[in-house]
This record gives structure tokens, C-alpha cells and sequence, in this order.
């Protein structure tokens, strides 16, 4: 080799090494500028493209952008990503990310075109999807394209800066909760685990996935179905898409929940106006111990040891095309022959299970060819049995049901068959022999005769104990008799340490409710001597059926107690003597009556806090979010301290409750919506009263106190107030009282109107009449000296100080700090003549002090009242009219319902009697009963019209008074 080559190859070399050194001093530097350029710009990349696309508020946390651990790729993260609602879910977050990892091409940002996402990881994420009666659903917030286009105009709308070619996604320890109220379907899955692998843009994809859930639950119509199912998936499926066709292929598949196994062959394709599917279900690994895995009765206490044996088939395909009117063919069976469950510490066992059911549909349009049957539930232990079948054809149309239930169980045995869990036990004897045969178009048309419904459920001696309950529950009787019309409770009777209780009544329309979700109607009588709910209370809770997992999801998970929309009752209730939260009661009576998703109560009256109660009104739940309430609460005699301590919505209302003994009586209209816990939304607060008390003694409230102080009078501390008799009204968050007069000891008190608001502050204008021995002898001395200096004024004459002296005054600020202002010494130097120029040198030392006199700011008040004076007025009976109409119109309605009742009792009484002479007495009783229904809801019309004519006298007494 010559020098000349050598020269040149160590110069190339030298070149190579030096562009290599180069450029890899150019990547480390890339590497380090790249996220200190790039960070700012990409976070609002993202930012502006979800505020352009959704239709609710984004939030991002802190966010990273890294190369080196991701070269030749960067990872982009976003920590604390939160997608909050508008609207009907304002405060409820739809997503909440602790961290979201991008994993961007590398060259598409230094481009700057368009950013290439290439994979996403969700690490803990929260979905809380919620979807109300009426559809409307909170994910619903991507914005139309004919909504972008007029936001952003066409070509800004349909382009974007990120441009997805996903190859692999994760969710890490995820939650999932998803509750639709439109159709009464709940899911809720915790730590949830899921990842896909797969070029997803191009048009071939061999797609896998693994998912893994800790708990799986799932609820519809009311009946969980899976209830904290342990979960995992392994799924490949092969997805094709074509013009016109998008095919999913079913490959190696496994589902595990708990401990049965299933696996699915076939396809699902989307089609140009239908779907077309073949998929069929295997089992053929999962045992009759497997299944039971899913009954949490029996895979929470003592699974792993349990012998469970027998033969199981579990079979389902579907097959068929599906559109918005067709529904693909099913069939789905279920056979289980000869099983036995034995518990290894329980001496018995459950034998001779068999269990055969299904369902088919050939498919197509019409799903009254839908068929379900349980042809055999049976099992024994014991000398027990249970067996049980069913047969339901034309379930859309006019369901035809056959059905039946025997049973003979003595609960005494359950612990020789089942583990019962430390202190738990049964007693008692539960019989059932029920049987059903008929369509649903004959209990429709009152055809009784052509629908079987005959049998009985009854439950003897029952007694249930557990260490979760602080007293045994049992039941002496209970005994359900069943017939085409009617349900009948025909006797329950029980106890609960103290508590005892009694109840009988009917439900109607049983069959319709079950099978077409048409009302639930009933009627109801409960009785009880003595009930205490404190141990019904002690674990109860408004919050929403989610795990403490979900608390994180949403700041409102407490959700309101809401009335079911399709039950109509009449509940009559008389108890002796309850205690309730603390409050005991006593001779509690009155009716509840719960229809469209209102609850009423009529007539309800009770004896306690020292005094009686009665109260009538309505819980209105027909806005699931806010339900509100509609009361008139009628008090006398009330203990006014007992009142402030077990209810605080008086304390809001009346502040000086707080520091009031003695006995009060008022009545009261109160309308207002509330938040999930029962408190009201005070904003919303609406109402008027009256309140008179005899003599009720004041300590400690401070605007009395202060009052005291700056009039250098300590009779008005610590005092007694006689002969309250006042009105008011509240609305807009404030107590507006009507002037009202009182005494304290020999000191007349006007209280000349003022308000309180809900916050507390404290608006008041008051008239004192001070009798001359309460004024301070200091200050008594000046005055008199003024006014005997005064009289020796030639030709002047001035009258001595009379017996009392009439002061002005204002309280304002709040009750914890209140400022008073009084015209208290200007009113001595005007009560002799009203000459203050020709003595003001004699009185020197507050004079000055007083410039802006309550006289001045009261004259200034009357001025700016005059100009609304006839609008108030006008409102004031504008709402009147409209609580007199509200009165009148609830009244109707109440009275209607209370007529029908009557009409339906009667018609009962008639329809149970069996010969002639039973018939014509039945005929004579049935017209007591309408008579009596009938003079029962004139009362209620006309105790209606008299309020209304109360309200409305009131409004005019009130508009009188206004000046």
C-alpha cells in the first residue's frame, strides 16, 4: 500500500470519527434542548386540541417531556389529567388521570406538522360515566363536526396537530364506574389492569390483549348479576377492515371469572346498515364447584374447602344479523344433574341439586318468540326441599307465565348444611306453595277467573341473630296469600329488642310491575307500641352503591334519597312511642302517600319536644339532582331549646333560638330544595309564620347583650320576654319580620321590622320605651340639671322629664358582632320641649359624638321605601295567590287519591263476599266506607280552601302594614 493511500484512508477515518463525534455531541445536545424547547409548546398543543374538541373543563397538573429513556422516540407525560362535566354534572369528574404517558415520533416534532402519538399509558386512572333518566350522559362531550366547523371554520376544525398510529396502549391500575339510570344498569370495576398490542392503523390487525379486574360488578333492572368478580381476559382477535366491512375474528380466548371458565369461537362483522355475527360460547372446562365461584353466598365462606360434585352443561350461541329492528337468533342452556355441596365442618349436606333452564330466540324482529324457562330448581338437605319451576312465553306482547314455588324449610337446619359466621343464627319455619298459570291481557281486563294466581308464603317463629345487630330479629307470624288481583300481607308481626311492630296491607298489580314495569300500587297499615330506628340508622349511609375505591372519582359521590317513580302506596301509620336521631315521640299518626316519584304526607301529628307537632306537605324527587320539599309544620308548645339543639335549620332561620328556654308555639309554611344529606339549599328557602311565646328567657345572645351595654341598661341582659306575638316571612336568604311588641320587665320593646340572613347578618329597627328609673343615674343627673337650668331661662318653660323616654335604635352588622346605634341621649334633651339649641351647652360631653343619629338614618330609609312601596305590596299577594292556588291544586289531588282508596276498599269488601247474605252486608259496609272516604277528602278540600283563604288574609294584613 502506498503512503499516498494510507494518507487517505487515515484521512477518511479521521472524517468519519469527526462527523460521528459530531453528531453525537449533536443528539446529547438535542437530547437536552429538545424538552426545554419543545415542553411548553406540546403541552399546549394538547391542551388547545381538548378544549377545540370537547365540551367540558380539562385540567392538566405538572407534565415532562424525556428522549433519552425513549430515544429514538420522546415520552411526553401529563400528571393529574381531570375532564370535569358542565351542566347537570358540574363537580363530577368524568376522567381523572394520575399520569399520561405519549409516546411521540421523534422527527414528527422537530417537523412540527403533525405530532405522531405511537403509544398511550394510563397509569391509575378514574372513570366515573354517568347517564341520567332522561339519556343525558356525561360523556357526552366531543363536539359535532357541524359544531367544530362553526366554532373553527371547515379547515380548522377537520385538521389536527397529533396524528394517531398506536402499535400498543395500557391501563394501569385503573377504576371504572359506569351507572345509567335511563336503564337501570350499573358497572363498576376495581383494579383494573389492561393492555393491546398491534399495528391499530394499519388495514390488517393481529390484535391482542390482556385484561385483569381485582372486582367486577354488574347490576341491571335491580339484580346483580356479578357482584366483586375476580376477572381476567386473554383475547386475540384478527380485525379487517375493508370499504363497506369492518370484521372482528374470535382467535385463542379465555374469560375467568372467579373461578369459571369461558371461551368464544366466531366473528362479529359491521356491515353497511346491519352487523352479522356468529359466536358461540364453551364451558367445557368449568365445573359445578366453578359455577358456584359466582354466587358470593357460597365464595366468600369457605370456598376453597367446599366439595362440590355433579354434572354440569353449559352451552350458548349467537348467530344472525342485527340492525335497528333485527336481533340475531340465541340459545342458551344450562343442565346441572345430581349435584351435592358439602362444607367439611358442616355434618350435612345439600343433595339431589338439579337445575335445568334456558333461553332461545330464532331471531328476527319479534321478540315475543323469546323463550325462558327453568324446567326443574330442586335440591334437598336435611329433610328440606326446595322445588321450583318456570315456563314465560310472549314476554313483549301479552306474557303468558306458569310458575311454580314449594318449599318446606326449617331454618333451624341452615347451620348443618352452610358455615354460619360467628354469633349468626336462624330459627323458624318458612313454607311456601305457590302456583301461577295465566296471561297478563286477563289480569288486564279484570278477568281474575282466567288467571291462576293461588298459594301462600308464610314464615313461623322466624329469629335471626348476628354480632352485627344489637338485638335478635324475630318475626312470631308472617303470611303472604296470593291471588290474580292482589297480594296480601295478611298479618306480620315481630320485634327488635324494644322495637315491635305490626303490618298488614295489599299490593296490587303485582304481575304488571313485574313484567311490564307498570305501577306498583298498595296500601298499607303499620303499626308499632314502641320503635326505636336508631339501630336501622346506625349503619346507614346516602351515598351511591360505589366502593371506597370510587371516592377519589368525584367530590359529589352522596347521592339524594330518591321515591321510585312506578310505586303508588298508601302507608296509615300509628306508633306510641319512637325515638328518632335522639328525639323520642310519642302517639306518631298520620298517612304517607308515595306516587310519581312524590312522597305526600297527610295529617301527620305527633307529641314531642314538650309540645305537639303537626306537619303536611311533600318530598318531591322528580328532579333526581335537587329534590325539594314543600311543608306546613304547625308547633305548640315547643320547648324552643330542644328545637334549636335537634334541628339547625331554625338556628339559621331564628338565631336567638340558641340562647332561648321556654315554650313556643308557631306555624309555618317552608318550601326549599336540598342537597343529598336532607340540609336545605337556604338560597332556595321560601316560606312564612307566626311564633308567639307567653315569656321566654334570653342569655347570652349578643346583640341583646351589646344593646344592653350601649344604653348602660343591664335589666335588658340575661332577661325575660313577655308576650311575643309576631309574623314573618323568608325568601332570598333572608327572615323578614313583620313589626311586632314585647316586654322586658317594665321596658316596652316595638320592634318596628328587620331582617336576619342566612349568613347570619342582622338588619333591625327598633322603638324602646325606657321608663325613668332605668336610665343610669349619670346620665339622669345631666338631663335633669339641663332641664332645671333650662327652666330658668327667662319666658321659656320646660316640662320635667316624663315617666318614659322613647328611643330609637338600629342593629346591624351580624349576631356574633353587632353594632347599635341609639338616639338615646338626644331623646332626653327633645322629651322637655323639644328645644336641644337652648340646653346643648349643658350637656357636653356626648353631644359631639353623636352626628349620624339613627332619627337620620331612619328618615333616609323612608324615603328610599316609598318608591317600591305598591310593588312590594303587589308581590306580596302575587305569592300568595300563587301558594293559595299550590294549596288548592294539592289538596284536589290528595283528595282524589283519598276517594279512590275509599272506592277501592269498598269494592274489595264486596268482592270478598261469598253468598247473598255476606253480599248485602258487604254492600252496607262498602258504603260506609265511600261515605267515609268521601267526608274525608271534603275535609281535605276544605281545611285546603281555608288555609288558602288564611294565606291570602295574611297577605293582605301583611300588605297593609307595609309603610
Amino acid at each position: 500500500m502506498t503512503e499516498k493511500n494510507q494518507k487517505s484512508k487515515k484521512s477518511l477515518l479521521k472524517k468519519i470519527l469527526k462527523w460521528s463525534g459530531v453528531t453525537f455531541l449533536v443528539l446529547i445536545i438535542g437530547g437536552i434542548l429538545i424538552p426545554i424547547f419543545f415542553k411548553e409548546q406540546l403541552k399546549e398543543l394538547a391542551l388547545k386540541e381538548a378544549n377545540k374538541m370537547l365540551k367540558a373543563d380539562v385540567a392538566i397538573g405538572d407534565f415532562d417531556l424525556t428522549f433519552f429513556s425513549s430515544f429514538p422516540n420522546l415520552i411526553l407525560e401529563f400528571d393529574d389529567i381531570t375532564i370535569t362535566g358542565r351542566d347537570e354534572f358540574e363537580g363530577v369528574r368524568l376522567v381523572d388521570i394520575q399520569r399520561f404517558q405519549m409516546n411521540l415520533g421523534f422527527w414528527s416534532v422537530i417537523n412540527g406538522d403533525e405530532i405522531a402519538i405511537d403509544g398511550i399509558r394510563l397509569i391509575e386512572p378514574r372513570f366515573d360515566v354517568r347517564v341520567l333518566a332522561d339519556g343525558t350522559a356525561n360523556y357526552d362531550i366531543v363536539k359535532s363536526d357541524d359544531e367544530l366547523i362553526e366554532e373553527y371554520g371547515e379547515d380548522e376544525a377537520t385538521e389536527s396537530a397529533f396524528r394517531l398510529r398506536l402499535s400498543s396502549y395500557s391501563i394501569e391500575n385503573g377504576y371504572l364506574r359506569y351507572d345509567d339510570r335511563a336503564y337501570d344498569l350499573f358497572t363498576e370495576i376495581v383494579q383494573l389492569n389492561h393492555r393491546g398490542q398491534g399495528d391499530l392503523t394499519a388495514d390488517v390487525i393481529d390484535f391482542k390483549t390482556k385484561t385483569t379486574a381485582d372486582e367486577l360488578t354488574y347490576r341491571m333492572d335491580g339484580i346483580t348479576y356479578l357482584a366483586q368478580v375476580e376477572t381476567d381476559l386473554d383475547m386475540a382477535i384478527l380485525m379487517e377492515f375493508k370499504e363497506g366491512s369492518d370484521k372482528y375474528t374470535l382467535k385463542e380466548n379465555e374469560l375467568r371469572l372467579n373461578a369459571v371458565r369461558l371461551s368464544f369461537d366466531g366473528f362479529y362483522e359491521m356491515l353497511d346498515g346491519y352487523d352479522d355475527m356468529d359466536i358461540s360460547l364453551k364451558a367445557d372446562r368449568t365445573t359445578f364447584k366453578d359455577l358456584l365461584s359466582l354466587v358470593p353466598v357460597f365464595y366468600h365462606t369457605g370456598y376453597e374447602g367446599m366439595i362440590a360434585q355433579g354434572n354440569i352443561d353449559i352451552a350458548g350461541a349467537v348467530k344472525g344479523q342485527m340492525d335497528e329492528k333485527r336481533l340475531p337468533a340465541w340459545d342458551f342452556a344450562m343442565n346441572v344433574g345430581n349435584a351435592t355441596i358439602n362444607y367439611p365442618d358442616a355434618p350435612a349436606a345439600i343433595e339431589k341439586i338439579q337445575v335445568s333452564a334456558g333461553s332461545k330466540f330464532p331471531g328476527g324482529e319479534n321478540l315475543d318468540r323469546m323463550t325462558l324457562d327453568v324446567e326443574r330448581f330442586y335440591a334437598e338437605f336435611v329433610g328440606n326441599t326446595i322445588d321450583a319451576t318456570l315456563m314465560m312465553r310472549n314476554p313483549m306482547s301479552d306474557p303468558y307465565l306458569k310458575s311454580s314455588i314449594l318449599a318446606q324449610v326449617d331454618l333451624a337446619t341452615l347451620g348443618q348444611v352452610y358455615p354460619m359466621a360467628e354469633g349468626e343464627g336462624y330459627n323458624g319455619k318458612l313454607t311456601s306453595d305457590l302456583a301461577l298459570d295465566g296471561r297478563m291481557s286477563a289480569l288486564e281486563a279484570g278477568d281474575y277467573e282466567s288467571f291462576k294466581a293461588e298459594g301462600t308464603l308464610a314464615l313461623k317463629e322466624f329469629l335471626y341473630t348476628s354480632n352485627d345487630l344489637p338485638d335478635p330479629v324475630s318475626v312470631s307470624d308472617m303470611l303472604f296469600e296470593f291471588s290474580p288481583k292482589a297480594l296480601k300481607l295478611r298479618n306480620l308481626e315481630g320485634e327488635m329488642g324494644k322495637t315491635d311492630f305490626q303490618m298488614d296491607g295489599d299490593i296490587y298489580n303485582y304481575m304488571g310491575y313485574l313484567f311490564k314495569d307498570e305501577p306498583l300500587k298498595g296500601s298499607f297499615a303499620f303499626r308499632s307500641k314502641r320503635l326505636d330506628t336508631a339501630p336501622f340508622l346506625a349503619d346507614s349511609d346516602v351515598s351511591s352503591p360505589i366502593s371506597e375505591e370510587s371516592d377519589n372519582v368525584s367530590q359529589t359521590t352522596v347521592e339524594p334519597v330518591l321515591i321510585p317513580g312506578n310505586i303508588d302506596f298508601v302507608l296509615n301509620t300509628e306508633i306510641g312511642y319512637m325515638v328518632y336521631d335522639g328525639i323520642e315521640i310519642q302517639n306518631l299518626k298520620g298517612m304517607v302517600m308515595i306516587a310519581e316519584e312524590i312522597a305526600f304526607l297527610q295529617n301527620l301529628s305527633m307529641e314531642t319536644l314538650g309540645g305537639q307537632v303537626g306537619l303536611s306537605g311533600k318530598y318531591n324527587t322528580q328532579n333526581h339532582k335537587v329534590p325539594h320539599i314543600d311543608f306546613s309544620y304547625d308547633l305548640k308548645d315547643i320547648d324552643i331549646e330542644a328545637l334549636s339543639e335537634n334541628f339547625l335549620t331554625i338556628e339559621k332561620l331564628a338565631p336567638i333560638t340558641k340562647h332561648a328556654k321556654g315554650k313556643i308555639t308557631t306555624d309555618f309554611t317552608m318550601v326549599a330544595d336540598l342537597k343529598p344529606d336532607f340540609e336545605p339549599i337556604y338560597s332556595s328557602m321560601t316560606g312564612r309564620g307566626k311564633f308567639l311565646t307567653n315569656e321566654v328567657q334570653i342569655a347570652g345572645f349578643k346583640p341583646v347583650e351589646r344593646l344592653s351595654e350601649v344604653m348602660d341598661i343591664d335589666e335588658l341582659k340575661n332577661s325575660t320576654f313577655k308576650n311575643i306575638r309576631a309574623s314573618f316571612q323568608f325568601a332570598e336568604g333572608k327572615v323578614h319580620v313583620q313589626p311586632f311588641d314585647f316586654k322586658i320587665r317594665d321596658i316596652q320593646m316595638n320592634v318596628l321590622g328587620g331582617s336576619t340572613s342566612f349568613e347570619q347578618e342582622i338588619d333591625y329597627s327598633l322603638r324602646i320605651g325606657v321608663p325613668k328609673n332605668y336610665i343610669p343615674k349619670s346620665v339622669l343627673d345631666v338631663a335633669e340639671k339641663a332641664v332645671a337650668a333650662a327652666q330658668n331661662i327667662p319666658g321659656f318653660k320646660m316640662k320635667e322629664l316624663p315617666a318614659i323616654i322613647h328611643v330609637n335604635a338600629l342593629v346591624t352588622n351580624t349576631v356574633s358582632d353587632p353594632v347599635i346605634k341609639t338616639d338615646f341621649k338626644e331623646q332626653l334633651m327633645a322629651v322637655g320641649g323639644g328645644i336641644k339649641d337652648a340646653i346643648k351647652d349643658l350637656i357636653s360631653d356626648k353631644v359631639e359624638e353623636i352626628k349620624d343619629t339613627v332619627q337620620q338614618i331612619i328618615s333616609d330609609k323612608v324615603d328610599e321605601v316609598k318608591d317600591d312601596l305598591l310593588e312590594r305590596k303587589q308581590k306580596l299577594m302575587d305569592d300568595a295567590q300563587r301558594k293559595a292556588d299550590l294549596i288548592v291544586a294539592e289538596a284536589k289531588v290528595l283528595a282524589d287519591r283519598t276517594r279512590a282508596e275509599g272506592e277501592r276498599r269498598a269494592q274489595q269488601i264486596i268482592d270478598e263476599a261469598r253468598n247473598p247474605v255476606e253480599k248485602r252486608l258487604a254492600e252496607t259496609a262498602a258504603e260506609k266506607v265511600r261515605k267515609e272516604a268521601n267526608d274525608s277528602a271534603n275535609r281535605i278540600e276544605r281545611e285546603a280552601q281555608q288555609r288558602a283563604d288564611r294565606v291570602m288574609a295574611e297577605a293582605r294584613e301583611q300588605a297593609d302594614k307595609l309603610q
